[in-house]
């Protein structure tokens, strides 16, 4: 069933399509505090939820539970806007694909992945053995 979270997250990602349309495309490996990136193209990116940050997010959701707006929060929002509200959408939508990912890669000591080739976000785990992972 379609809910108002997700329809709320969908306009999101309209209106940040807009927005970012005017925007200077992404680096094609920049890192962040708590990603690292590589992109393909403008709208073909995927993010690496560095180890560190993929334990804080796993640790902070079995202390306060795995609901699907605290998982967005959490992963989604430090994300550029376009691509943050792909991944809110798809966490919205089919979250429970997302979860064996983000217990995988936190299990592991990995990284969370978010493949973002818009407007669709999936996720996946990766090890630190992935040169993207670290």
């Amino acid at each position: 069933m379609f809910h108002l979270r997700s329809a709320r997250l969908l306009v999101a990602l309209a209106g940040a399509v807009c927005v970012t349309a005017v925007l200077p495309g992404p680096a094609h490996a920049a890192t962040g505090v708590y990603f690292n990136k590589e992109c393909v193209s403008r709208f073909n990116c995927t993010y690496y939820l560095r180890p560190h940050a993929t334990q804080a997010v796993a640790g902070y959701l079995d202390r306060h539970g795995w609901s699907a707006d605290a998982a967005a929060g959490l992963v989604c929002f430090r994300l550029p806007p376009l691509y943050a509200a792909a991944c809110g959408v798809a966490i919205g939508i089919p979250y429970r694909r997302a979860l064996p990912h983000l217990e995988t890669a936190a299990r592991e000591g990995g990284c969370f992945t978010i493949r973002a080739k818009l407007p669709i976000a999936r996720f996946g785990s990766v090890t630190t053995d992935d040169p993207a992972c670290s």
